[in-house]
């Protein structure tokens, strides 16, 4: 990484800590989380919150922490270049009212030099050319493609990316028809793509009609599509695994192919669902790097009824097979260490004898990171972390992925009143809670409490979760697979 290649410097992420002991410094966090001890030379430079990264010692630095996720390119403040070699690409199905609502949205960058190619994937009803919607001097720049028949969402892309890249485009914007974009939503994205590693880069999707109670309240704070308030980089696995292609900026020819395709595009053709994630982990795989930077939004029109969520998180679940097939364990529903679940497991018995197992496993992982690092502290901080996590992801699996075996665990002890069995009802129970109250808490912004109140929003997302996973498991049994219900124990 060279200076010209990032901004100005780079923030830390919040999590990420600098311990300092005696004249050694080492920095904490990422995603995952690791230990990076930085030469002697550049220790100074983490003296603040932010990297600075105008001397070639300072962009090496830069570089080390934004690959591990432990600080993430400052890329703020204005710009205004000429947008000829940049292309939005308008996936639509019946939804005209929706390509006219985000080209008016586009106007500022369409006088920039902005194109925009809007593919009509077999609409009932063909779309015209909708030279209304904008200023008649900038109907010129909006050129419509159609399919004679709906081919799905990864096909529309790869057709758009097609004529975009063949009128000149470099930098392909995917956005779909029910998004619109917020002033100043652009500038980010192609300023991270100035750095010639990052191949793809998304806005955050916030609610285009916010609010606070119920459905539009669960939706607004938890959609499936917003990846939340903090910067990240996009990596399996991590905070931030994949973003949705609802909106996306990439430049193509940092694109891996798709991998026995029968044609050119970005997206395989054969997926009608998780095309997005797949995207992400092959780019991810083949060296590229893809950002999230939530400061640049736009708004999606949230559904706001409970049977489409509810529907639209079934759909998403049949994505599991397909992915496994396609990256085996990355897209495992639960992943673990042996004294992470023996710490989970121990914690969530609730047993004297339990909490002590859970406490063994911990001091002993402790004593081992503390041999391999040689800093107590930074040994306890990182065992505390994968604690915590392997703590949250029991529940998470147990009811979402899992959840007909909990449910049947739960049929057939239902008439038992044996010691075992009232204790495993009773810490369902309180996990379901638990873990609700926790997906609640965790959706809240600095200084704000969460958007929606918490019994609704435990009451939806178990709803959720079970959606999900009945199309987990619809997806498994198309796919004659378990490899999407495959849990992963790692050393």
């Amino acid at each position: 990484m060279t200076a010209p290649d990032v901004a100005r410097r780079v923030v830390l992420d919040r999590r990420t800590r600098i311990l300092r002991r005696g004249g050694l410094t080492r920095v904490l966090g990422g995603d995952p989380v690791t230990l990076v001890t930085p030469a002697p030379g550049v220790a100074a430079l983490l003296d603040g919150d932010a990297v600075p990264t105008g001397t070639a010692a300072g962009a090496a630095l830069a570089r080390a922490l934004t690959d591990r996720g432990m600080a993430h390119p400052d890329v703020g403040g204005p710009d205004t270049r000429e947008l000829s070699t940049v292309a939005v690409v308008i996936p639509v199905h019946d939804d005209a009212a929706g390509v006219a609502a985000v080209l008016d949205a586009l106007a500022s960058e369409l006088a920039r030099g902005l194109r925009v190619v809007v593919v009509d994937d077999g609409s009932t009803v063909p779309l015209a050319a909708p030279a209304s919607s904008t200023r008649a001097t900038l109907a010129a720049a909006v050129r419509v493609v159609r399919h004679a028949s709906a081919r799905g969402p990864a096909a529309a892309r790869n057709t758009g990316t097609a004529v975009a890249v063949s009128a000149g485009a470099e930098v392909v914007v995917y956005l779909d028809a029910d998004v619109l974009p917020r002033p100043g939503w652009l500038g980010p994205l192609l300023r991270h793509l100035d750095d010639p590693r990052v191949a793809a880069v998304a806005p955050r999707i916030v609610a285009a009609n916010p609010g606070r109670f119920w459905v539009r309240g669960y939706e607004t704070a938890r959609s499936a599509l917003d990846m939340g308030h903090e910067p990240a980089r996009v990596r399996p696995r991590t905070r931030v695994a994949y973003v949705p292609s609802a909106a996306l900026a990439v430049r193509p020819d940092r694109l891996p192919p798709v991998p026995g395709a029968a044609g050119p595009g970005p997206f395989d053709e054969r997926l009608r669902v998780a095309e997005d994630v797949d995207l992400c982990w092959r780019t991810d795989r083949a060296g590229g790097l893809i950002r999230y930077d939530p400061a640049s939004r736009v708004a999606h029109r949230h559904r706001t009824a409970l049977a489409p969520v509810l529907q639209r998180r079934a759909f998403y679940g049949t994505g599991a097979a397909p992915l496994a097939d396609r990256h085996g364990a990355a897209v495992a529903p639960a992943v673990a260490a042996p004294w992470s679940l023996a710490v989970a497991l121990g914690f969530w018995s609730g047993t004297p004898v339990g909490l002590l197992v859970a406490a063994g496993a911990w001091t002993r992982a402790w004593g081992r990171t503390r041999a391999l690092t040689g800093d107590a502290t930074a040994a306890a901080e990182l065992v505390s972390r994968g604690s915590v996590a392997s703590i949250r992801q029991l529940p998470e699996a147990l009811l979402r992925p899992y959840w007909p075996l909990t449910a049947l665990a739960l049929v057939a002890t239902a008439r038992s009143r044996s010691r075992l069995a009232r204790g495993l009802r009773r810490r369902v129970a309180v996990a379901a809670v638990a873990e609700g109250l926790w997906h609640w808490w965790a959706a809240r912004e600095p200084g704000r409490l969460p958007v929606d109140e918490p019994l609704g929003h435990v009451i939806l997302h178990r709803l959720d979760d079970l959606a999900y996973g009945v199309g987990v498991w619809r997806s498994a049994w198309a796919a004659r697979s378990i490899g999407a219900l495959r849990p992963e124990l790692k050393r």
